[in-house]
């Protein structure tokens, strides 16, 4: 899927990559079950900014 984003910087796809299995609706599922539906309510959200700011990162160093 990724690889056909090539209207998109590099940087932009691998976020795209990291972003999308670390918030998926069965992890959240899991982790509301598991844990809380207060910690997934919370917890997704931080992981979100924190996928995107270490991909953004990663991208701008490295590629």
């Amino acid at each position: 899927m990724a690889a056909s984003l090539t209207q998109f910087s590099l940087t932009a796809r691998l976020v795209f990559l990291v972003v999308g299995p670390m918030i998926d609706l069965k992890l959240f599922a899991m982790q509301a079950g598991a844990f809380s539906r207060a910690f997934a309510v919370r917890f997704a959200p931080a992981t979100f900014v924190v996928a995107i700011i270490i991909g953004t990162g990663v991208g701008l160093v490295l590629l």
